[in-house]
């Protein structure tokens, strides 16, 4: 009684099997094309400045005045923050005085050194007297230097006690206080410019050699999708990061206009074509299986067939097929999630209008 049923089974399977491969259906096609591949590659990142640097002062001390604030905008060398100096200032004044006197003594030593050559050539003045003055006058400049190098030291640490913007640009953090001790090289200040922005992305190493120099990229933001904007490459560093197998490609946006730093970015670098063409169809006519390998339905005399695959680069909407597909053959790209092998089909325009 069982095998009764088992074969009853297997018939109502066939039949249904044989019913739907009977059944006509519609479905769109597209012809196989043949074409060098001009793939490309969406990247995302985020925007950077040229010139974004987190500003330190080059000494310590107490802060006594504060310039700046966030959101200011400032042009290159205006002050930012100053330290107290009174004893700078006054060492300073100090080395002043002593590059005046050292200035006396090598005028000094120089009027009694040309007294004694006028002395010397009338044979009045000793050769030896002559020498010792001429060493003092020698001795008189190396002290005035001396005194002139410990001057400018000085006018450097009065310098270091103040900070000013080494570029012109918005503040867009500050992290002292009036009255705050800080320390040679703790922050004080970010400073960012939006003259020029970069988009770092990290490109597959297998790319490196078909990216140029100067190619113009479309550049997409998530916060501005109704904008478009470009970027030039500007440089790829030829160094493949061992972690993600990967290299630095710099792209420079051209029209930044009131962008931000920090904005998330994807960018379609395109790549170079492909030395020979290759079989390319449109993606929704793939399918892929359970084991990872791919298949398309064919249509021939009004015929579904379904043909294994092999893929191989993919670019924007297309796939090249490197095995199995000629050019000129048609593949459904439309109507093939249930379709099965051998059912017959009827071909109709992506609209429904045969």
């Amino acid at each position: 009684m069982n095998i009764y049923k088992y074969c009853w089974y297997v018939c109502l399977m066939l039949f249904s099997a044989f019913s739907s491969a009977a059944e006509t259906v519609n479905v769109v096609t597209q012809q196989v094309e043949q074409q060098q591949l001009a793939p490309k590659v969406t990247l995302t990142g985020s925007l950077k400045a040229q010139r974004h640097a987190q500003l330190s002062v080059l000494a310590e001390g107490v802060v006594t005045d504060i310039y700046a604030e966030a959101g200011q905008y400032l042009k290159q060398g205006e002050p930012l923050l100053a330290l107290d100096s009174a004893l700078i200032k006054a060492q300073l004044q100090a080395n002043k005085a002593a590059v005046a006197r050292a200035q006396v003594t090598v005028d000094d030593a120089k009027r009694r050194y040309t007294e004694a050559q006028s002395l010397s050539k009338q044979k009045l003045f000793a050769e030896t007297e002559l020498a010792q003055r001429y060493a003092a006058v020698k001795g008189a400049q190396a002290s005035l230097l001396e005194a002139q190098a410990n001057e400018t030291y000085q006018q450097q640490l009065l310098v270091r006690h103040q900070l000013v913007a080494p570029f012109s640009g918005i503040i867009a953090k500050r992290m002292v206080n009036v009255g705050e001790w800080v320390t040679r090289g703790q922050s004080a200040f970010e400073l960012v410019n939006n003259d020029k922005l970069w988009l770092d992305l990290y490109m597959p190493q297998e790319h490196f050699a078909a990216i140029d120099i100067e190619t113009i990229v479309e550049v997409y933001l998530a916060s501005r999708p109704n904008e478009a904007f470009t970027a030039t490459v500007i440089a790829k560093v030829p160094v493949i990061n061992i972690t993600h197998r990967s290299f630095l490609l710099r792209l420079q946006l051209n029209n930044t206009g009131d962008l931000q730093v920090g904005l998330s970015a994807s960018a379609a670098v395109s790549l170079k074509p492909t030395a020979k063409a290759s079989v390319v169809i449109d993606r929704d006519a793939l399918l892929r299986h359970p084991d990872g390998g791919f298949s398309v339905f064919t249509v021939l005399e009004g015929v579904a067939v379904r043909q294994s695959v092999q893929v191989g680069a993919r670019m924007n909407s297309q796939v090249e097929v490197i095995e199995g597909l000629k050019a000129g053959q048609w593949v459904v790209t439309q109507g093939n999630e249930l379709l099965q092998d051998g059912q017959a089909v009827k071909t109709i325009s992506p609209t429904g209008i045969q």
